[in-house]
């Protein structure tokens, strides 16, 4: 184990599985303590599963398994409560907050905006704007007060608007916004506050929503996967958890120190097609 980031206290939400599991594990190994939470249950309107708290308690004990330190906390981020709740219990816990990645994100199914329900619109903001609002209100009066603190948020591609994706891209927009709006905000108390905007990765998100896709189309997934990226990136390939994690990973180390309010696309140059 890397001792890049010993004795940092460092909360990922939306971790049981995906990107937020592969953050987790990525922060254990550098020497952090992890604190591993998510929803623990479904939501109506989604094309794929969330993660569960078994799910969530896994991920805890494979890096306790590895020699690692963390904790698993059931918390719905779009509910002020919770967020809260989670909160206390790390500084009960740890004393202290090093860390936050906003990593809690889902989408709905795609459809044109005429036909987007309110209730997919509301579920969409409330779990991944509000949600990155609530955990940084609550988190960062304890990084405010020790000044110091790192915070990556996560957008998307999708942030640059996607056909019947409505929701998803003015969440995700939302969240570059905000993330600029808050590191001027707490800057001169030494917290950096920026956001990692994923391109196609292999994630049970993403895969779930390729499937839905593939399926109207009548091919495998795999094909319909392959197909996009080839076609929509300058490199042609998927990226790995493990290319999110590892730029997350350099976000809130010191290398970074003089980085802030960016936003950093990691999405094999689909934008730049």
């Amino acid at each position: 184990m890397s001792n890049r980031f010993a004795e940092k206290v460092a909360i990922i939400t939306g971790a049981a599985r995906g990107l937020g599991a592969s953050h987790a594990r990525a922060f254990a190994k550098e020497g952090a303590k992890v604190v591993v939470t998510d929803i623990g249950h479904e939501e109506k309107g989604l094309v794929y599963q969330l993660g569960t708290d078994s799910e969530m308690q896994g991920v805890v004990k494979e890096i306790e398994a590895s020699g690692g330190e963390a904790i698993g906390i059931t918390c719905d981020v779009s509910k002020a409560k919770d967020v809260e709740k989670m909160v206390s219990q790390v500084m009960d816990r740890f004393g202290k907050i090093d860390i936050l990645v906003n990593n809690a994100g889902l989408v709905t199914k795609a459809v044109p905006i005429w036909e987007t329900s309110e209730e997919n619109w509301d579920l969409t903001m409330n779990v991944m704007l509000k949600g990155t609002f609530l955990c940084c209100k609550y988190v960062l009066p304890h990084m405010v007060k020790q000044r110091y603190g790192k915070i990556v948020n996560t957008s998307s591609v999708g942030a640059k608007g996607q056909r019947h994706n409505g929701p998803y891209g003015a969440a995700k927009a939302g969240i570059e916004r905000l993330t600029l709006s808050i590191a001027k905000d707490v800057g001169e108390y030494n917290i950096n506050v920026n956001a990692v905007a994923p391109g196609n990765t292999h994630s049970p998100m993403v895969e779930g929503v390729a499937a839905h896709f593939a399926k109207d189309q009548g091919i495998a997934p795999e094909q319909f996967c392959d197909e996009v990226v080839k076609r929509m990136s300058i490199l042609g390939r998927w990226s790995t958890p493990e290319d999110i994690s590892n730029t997350v990973l350099f976000l809130c180390s010191e290398e970074a120190r003089n980085i802030d309010g960016l936003v950093i696309y990691v999405d094999g140059g689909l934008l730049n097609l």
